[in-house]
């Protein structure tokens, strides 16, 4: 892994309101680049998996946002750095692809000489209530599947109901909130990533990063929900190497010969 850092003071990374707030700013200008994307450009917590940190995203800033990038990891093909702009302003982190912004020659103060922030930081169970799947590349969650039924008995990896994603949600902050909503679900599959150390600070409900898998790179596919409003049903967090089975059939004696006919003399079938 190749770093290249363009700052010259170390600032500490301080979590303050809902931004990842930056304590000073560096003497030395740094170079800026702006999202390119059609939509939303995705931000993550680090350039690189450590110990302590991990490539997850943390939110999304709308195209054209500027980053001041003090950062820029070769090898993982990210840039890091100050949020200039937008529902992120003044915050640290890493852009999901470095291809995802484009450079525009310009030089400004900045700070976030450091952007990674740690996973415990922003994920519950000091960092380690997070799902990963492994088909084979470990790159995303694990699926969830629509259904009705979901949270009764044999019915888990699921949500129940259709509900509101959102762009930001700032999953490291006491005051955490919902931010920035995108669009409804629609009984289609999505996949669970991590459960935010922080519930909505207005309700007292856990969120969930998942990703969208009906929503293209650039428009917003790494989103927030709510566990509550969609009716989450998951199996414990961890790395899993094959698809869970999202529901067991419970075991059913077979119909009497004097089964109860619906109207028009056919039995009827309740489906999911």
């Amino acid at each position: 892994m190749t770093v290249r850092t363009t700052l010259l003071r170390v600032v500490v990374i301080g979590g303050a309101a809902l931004s990842l707030g930056v304590a000073t700013t560096a003497s030395a200008g740094v170079g800026v680049s702006t999202c390119n994307q059609s939509h939303w450009c995705t931000i993550t917590a680090s350039g690189d998996v450590t110990p302590f940190a991990s490539q997850l995203a943390i939110g999304n800033v709308s195209a054209g946002t500027e980053l001041a990038v003090t950062q820029d990891n070769i090898g993982q093909n990210q840039l890091g750095g100050e949020i200039l702009g937008g529902s992120l302003r003044g915050s640290c982190g890493w852009s999901q692809y470095a291809r995802d912004w484009t450079s525009r020659g310009l030089s400004v103060s900045a700070g976030c000489l450091d952007p990674v922030l740690n996973t415990s930081q922003f994920v519950a169970a000091s960092g380690g209530a997070v799902w990963s799947g492994c088909y084979p590349r470990c790159f995303g969650g694990v699926p969830l599947r629509f259904d009705k039924r979901c949270g009764q008995r044999g019915h888990t990896w699921c949500y129940r109901n259709n509900c509101e994603e959102y762009a930001n949600f700032y999953p490291w902050s006491a005051a955490a909130h919902p931010n920035n909503p995108l669009r409804m679900t629609h009984r289609h599959r999505i996949d669970i990533r991590y459960l935010a150390r922080y519930g909505d600070a207005w309700t007292h409900t856990p969120f969930y990063l998942i990703r969208d898998i009906a929503v293209t790179h650039g428009t917003g596919n790494w989103v927030f929900i709510s566990g509550a409003a969609c009716g989450v049903t998951a199996g414990p967090p961890g790395t899993y190497r094959w698809l869970p089975h999202p529901t067991k059939k419970p075991h059913r004696r077979a119909p009497s010969a004097h089964a109860a006919l619906a109207t028009g003399g056919f039995v009827r079938l309740n489906t999911l």
